[in-house]
Parts: structure tokens; sequence; C-alpha cells
């Protein structure tokens, strides 16, 4: 079976549970920071669980590694998972990422 997701992505992904704090602005507009975990993680993004709706194309700031990572990203996809009914979003990092679990 063709896996629609691999044939969109530019980058490999690697599955990686990593802490992170996201910050940013939820769908009503009110200011909100999580904190959560990704569920993999690629050169320029993460796949990120999260508990709120969240605006598609809306910048976040993705904090990580105690500190010694923050970036803001975009938002490029957002859906629920059939099989546990998580919320997860897709974030591309709109700058250089440094310090970043992936180079």
């Amino acid at each position: 079976m063709l896996d629609i997701w691999k044939v969109r992505r530019k980058e490999a992904r690697i599955l990686l549970s990593l802490p992170v704090t996201i910050e940013g602005w939820d769908h009503d507009n009110a200011p909100f920071s999580e904190e959560t975990v990704t569920e993999n993680v690629s050169k320029n993004g993460a796949c990120i669980l999260v508990s709120r709706i969240l605006k598609l194309g809306s910048v976040v700031t993705v904090l990580a590694l105690k500190g010694k990572f923050k970036c803001k990203g975009e938002i490029r996809a957002h859906w629920v998972d059939e099989s546990d009914q998580k919320k997860r979003i897709g974030v591309q990092f709109v700058e250089a990422p440094i310090n970043w679990v992936v180079s």
C-alpha cells in the first residue's frame, strides 16, 4: 500500500519522543504554552502531540533540550489520529534550527 505521507515528505522522519514546550496563539486567539512531546522529528520540523485546536499556517515557538533549542515553526498540518484519537500538528521550522536533535 502507498504511504501518501512518505510521498509528500521532503525529509526523512526519525521516531523520537522528545519533551518540548510549544507557545503561541490557539484557534480562539488566546495565548498558550503547552508541555508535550514529539512523535517524530526531521531536520527542519516535527510532529507534535497537542491538546488543543491550532490554526493551520500559524506560527508557534518550539522549545526543547532544557532551553538549548528554541525555534519558530509554521503549523503545516493538524489532525486527529484515528488509531488513538490524539491531536497532532506537523510543524515546519521557519528559521534555521540551531542545536536541534537532527542536523
